[in-house]
């Protein structure tokens, strides 16, 4: 090969220069974005293609229009599943609210029941003229049921102020 190549004059050229022998000259290789840029910008007078550019330009924006609607879709997904799911927590919180109410109701009005057969039974106490601290059994026994009916009430009031607090904070 060396036999082919003639030397040149001392004189500028425009030529190129043959690389020396046993060197080798390796390419630098550009970053994306760095070969991105000198790809839209023509390095030669000849006009390139607008149609790569614009079907580049095209592409990513079409991914990031789909990026975003599906971004969108998986939210309002999301969104109509804790919707449902509040739904079905208020029901519940209601039809507990309403039992809670009803049992409330029945012992308010055994409650009244008591109220009214102890004054009766007071009544007819004082008409037979014995004090109600001469029977002290009769008085346990309803003292007891009271005291029972108290706590169930004061059981009931407290679930229902849970119940209503939880309705709240929905």
């Amino acid at each position: 090969m060396n036999d082919k190549i003639m030397s040149a004059s001392s004189s500028p050229s425009t030529t190129l220069r043959m690389p020396e022998q046993g060197k080798q000259t390796r390419r630098k290789r550009k970053g994306l974005f760095k070969s991105l840029f000198h790809a839209i910008q023509p390095q030669s007078e000849e006009k390139r293609s607008v149609l790569p550019i614009v079907l580049t330009v095209a592409l990513w924006g079409g991914l990031a229009y789909a990026g975003y609607a599906f971004a969108v879709h998986t939210l309002d997904k999301q969104q109509l599943l804790v919707q449902q799911r509040i739904e079905e927590v208020q029901s519940q919180n209601l039809q507990q609210m309403k039992t809670m109410e009803e049992q409330l109701t029945l012992v308010h009005d055994e409650m009244k029941t008591v109220q009214d057969g102890l004054a009766a039974i007071e009544e007819e106490l004082q008409l037979t003229g014995e004090t109600l601290g001469g029977t002290n059994q009769t008085k346990q026994a309803l003292q007891d049921r009271i005291d029972q009916l108290n706590k169930q009430l004061a059981d009931l009031k407290a679930s229902l102020k849970k119940l209503e607090d939880a309705a709240r904070a929905w």
